[in-house]
């Protein structure tokens, strides 16, 4: 073989080879099978427990078993409908992988089984091996969506595969691991419409036209409904509901929620095992929105300028100054003055002394300078008190737990739906039992909004801060709440059960809360209550007010005592007087 001809020899040998290699490796790496995808799967999550469902015992069970053995995680294996009679979540932390073989005869019980087990964890990880020959992949995939399962991963026909069910319903063939990764992080709603109902209940929900004219709609649960729709390329489809006009009741709302007909509940209901709740975003409280401490009465200023302490101090240093005068009195004069004495001591205290002690002598000015020291403190301590509480004004102690609302004559008026929901609430005192009553549920709401406090109101601190926060140009809120709630309880968007957005809604729920949307979309919804007259904000109706006789009240009655005491003095006097001679 001469040269040329070796060349073309080696030239097609390697090409040969380079074409071997080509169509090897794509086939090598996209060739999977149930063992490393469960090996992989575990690598990736970490679970704790494989949950195996196999009805067909009989029938190459043994192989069955020994999927995932060599991975040394706790394994159940499910194999009749007996051992099935309770849920799962109860018992485990579901971080499992479930991998379940089936076929055509027991399909629909299979699929029971799961929504047994997998109760309100249907959406973890599932791996079906399916054995029939005939199989109609979209139906057994709407099955799943129809029960929530949204992790679900078909090995059937030595292929596998998964769906994903916007903007419809789409088998998708996976060809290595990464696509299923894919398709459990990449979410894309393609516009799919979500429906919801939408309610009139600030700062929960509700809407408003701007000054552009725009149709407006807000709200601290709506708002988070929105930004995850809107996050994943979803479109909201709502239903307004009238909830003031319709006679609403609890059961009402909650078949309302369990039927499914909306994929979440942008406003606060109770927890109920009908249907599912979402992580909870806030530790939300029950508050008694209460009246603020009144201003005290103004004649009783000159009285509260300084503490009981204190004035028991004044009268203590009145009685030694009386004593020191009658003694340095008796000693100079020889003579018992008493009358006169307790005059000067009343002087001195006041700061309107004369000459006490006759006589230009170093004792009697040391003695004046301390005189003058005594009362020019006194006197400008009271002064200096009785201007700033003057300026900054007084009020009553404000309610601080519940057990002060026996202070007050109010009752606590309360929504009629939530009457019995606070009647079982435990280790509340006796005085907030007695006070609740029932009234009309448009004046408890009016009188709510208006902060008009002819009541107690009962609220969820989402809606105390949001009416609350129509006093911010307030000098001195006329309402408050009281710092002791009544109870505690989770705040959570409600879902129905089965609901396939519940995994992917609390993991962006959790971005929310931790990056503070939680926190910018409250304080947003309160400003949007003010854009749509919700709420309003308030001002001082006296700004400027001037001092009244009625301040000078107790003045003129100690003038009147002063004059009164010198009176009885002078009297003393004559009296003492006329028996020394």
């Amino acid at each position: 073989m001469n040269r040329p001809a070796k060349r073309c020899y080696k030239s097609c040998i390697l090409l040969t080879l380079l074409l071997c290699v080509w169509l090897y490796c794509p086939v090598n790496s996209n060739t999977m099978d149930v063992q490393s995808i469960i090996q992989k799967l575990n690598e990736e999550h970490k679970y704790n427990m494989h949950l195996m469902i196999d009805l067909k015992v009989s029938n190459g069970s043994q192989k069955f078993e020994e999927i995932g053995y060599e991975l040394e995680v706790p394994r159940i294996l499910i194999s009749h409908t007996g051992v099935v009679k309770e849920n799962f979540y109860k018992i485990f932390n579901m971080k499992i992988l479930t991998i379940v073989r089936m076929d055509m005869t027991n399909l629909n019980i299979t699929f029971s089984i799961m929504e047994k087990l997998l109760w309100r964890r249907h959406y973890i990880t599932i791996i079906i091996l399916f054995q029939n020959e005939d199989l109609d992949l979209e139906e057994l995939f709407h099955r799943c969506w129809k029960q929530g399962h949204t992790s679900v991963l078909l090995y059937w026909r030595n292929s596998f595969y998964s769906y994903t069910a916007f903007p419809n319903l789409r088998v998708n063939r996976l060809t290595n691991f990464s696509q299923l990764l894919d398709y459990e992080l990449h979410q894309n709603f393609q516009h799919y419409k979500i429906k919801v109902p939408f309610v009139e209940i600030p700062p929960l929900c509700f809407s408003y036209h701007n000054r552009q004219g725009h149709y407006v709609r807000s709200g601290i649960y709506y708002k988070i409904v929105e930004n995850f729709v809107t996050h994943y390329n979803g479109c909201l489809q709502h239903e307004f509901i009238d909830i003031w006009k319709l006679s609403l009741q609890r059961e009402y709302a909650t078949d309302l929620v369990a039927s499914g007909e909306f994929a979440f509940i942008t406003s606060h209901l109770a927890m109920n095992e009908s249907y599912e709740n979402s992580e909870s975003f806030n530790f939300a409280a029950l508050y008694l929105i209460v009246p603020a401490g009144k201003e005290i009465d103004q004649s009783l200023y000159l009285l509260v300028s300084f503490n009981s302490n204190m004035w028991l101090m004044i009268f203590l240093l009145l009685f030694v100054l009386f004593l020191f005068i009658v003694v340095v009195n008796y000693c100079k004069c020889g003579k018992l003055i008493y009358f006169d004495s307790l005059l000067h001591a009343l002087k001195i205290v006041i700061f309107a002394y004369d000459e006490v002690f006759k006589g230009r002598t170093f004792f009697n000015y040391m003695l004046h300078l301390l005189f003058l020291i005594v009362g020019l403190f006194l006197t400008n301590s009271y002064v200096c008190n009785l201007s700033s509480m003057y300026t900054s004004r007084i009020y009553e102690p404000d309610l601080k737990t519940l057990q002060d609302i026996e202070r007050t004559n109010l009752g606590i008026h309360v929504y009629s739906l939530d009457y019995d929901q606070y009647l079982a609430v435990k280790n509340l005192p006796s005085i907030v039992h007695k006070r609740m009553f029932v009234g009309n549920n448009t004046e408890f709401y009016v009188n709510r909004q208006n902060l008009n406090l002819v009541s107690i109101y009962p609220s969820v601190d989402d809606i105390v801060d949001f009416v609350l926060f129509q006093q911010l140009y307030v000098k001195r809120p006329w309402a408050k709440y009281l710092p002791e709630p009544m109870y505690t309880i989770p705040s959570t968007i409600k879902l129905p059960h089965r609901s396939p957005y519940i995994r992917l809604f609390n993991r962006h729920l959790s971005y929310m809360r931790d990056s503070g949307i939680l926190k910018k979309i409250k304080t947003d919804s309160q400003w949007d209550g003010v854009l749509s007259s919700s709420i309003r904000f308030f001002q001082d109706t006296v700004t400027n007010r001037s001092m009244s006789m009625v301040h000078l009240q107790y003045a003129f009655v100690m003038w009147l005592s002063g004059m009164l005491l010198g009176f009885l003095i002078f009297i003393g006097e004559i009296i003492f007087g006329k028996k020394c001679h």
